[in-house]
C-alpha cells in the first residue's frame, strides 16, 4: 500500500495548550478562576475580572508573549497591558516618565510659544527660519554635527 500522507502546513500540528494551574481551579486568596484564566490564556473568549486578567497577563509575559498578543488575547489595550507591566502587576496607570525640559529662546518649542502668546522674539525666527532652511535642504530640522 502506498504512503498517503500529505504535508503539515504551519500551525496546523497539534497546539501546546497552556495551563494556569495544574492542581487548582480556584485561587482563595487572590479569589481568581484559574479556569477562567487558563481560557483566556489560550485565546478562548471568556468574561475576566481585573485580577483575573492581570494574573493571566503576568503568567503569558512571563511566557514570552507580546505585550500586544497579550492585549489581544484578554481583550484590553497594549497601554493597561504596558501599565500593569510597569506598576509590577498590578492595577492602576504606568508611572509618569519624567517632564521635558522648558523650552528655550533658539528652540523651534519655543518659537511656537512665542506664536501662540503674539510674542515676537527676533532669536526664536532666526532659529526657526534656519531649522526650515535644513528642512528643505537635507530633509531633517536637525543641524549636522
Amino acid at each position: 500500500m502506498a504512503d498517503t500522507t500529505t504535508g503539515t502546513r504551519i500551525g496546523g500540528g497539534a497546539r501546546q495548550r497552556l495551563y494556569a494551574s495544574t492542581i487548582d481551579t480556584y485561587d482563595e486568596t487572590a479569589d481568581l478562576d484559574l479556569i477562567a484564566i487558563e481560557y483566556a490564556l489560550n485565546g478562548e473568549p471568556v468574561a475576566l475580572s481585573t485580577a483575573e486578567r492581570i494574573h493571566a497577563a503576568r503568567l503569558l509575559d512571563s511566557r514570552g508573549v507580546e505585550i500586544g498578543a497579550i492585549a489581544y488575547r484578554l481583550g484590553t489595550s497594549t497601554a493597561t497591558v504596558r501599565g500593569w507591566k510597569a506598576n509590577g502587576w498590578k492595577p492602576g496607570r504606568a508611572p509618569k516618565r519624567e517632564k521635558r525640559p522648558e523650552p528655550v529662546c533658539g528652540e523651534p518649542r519655543m518659537y511656537r510659544r512665542h506664536l501662540k502668546n503674539g510674542e515676537d522674539c527676533e532669536v526664536c525666527r532666526a532659529a526657526n527660519a534656519a531649522a526650515d532652511r535644513r528642512y528643505r535642504l537635507t530633509g531633517s530640522t536637525r543641524a549636522s554635527t
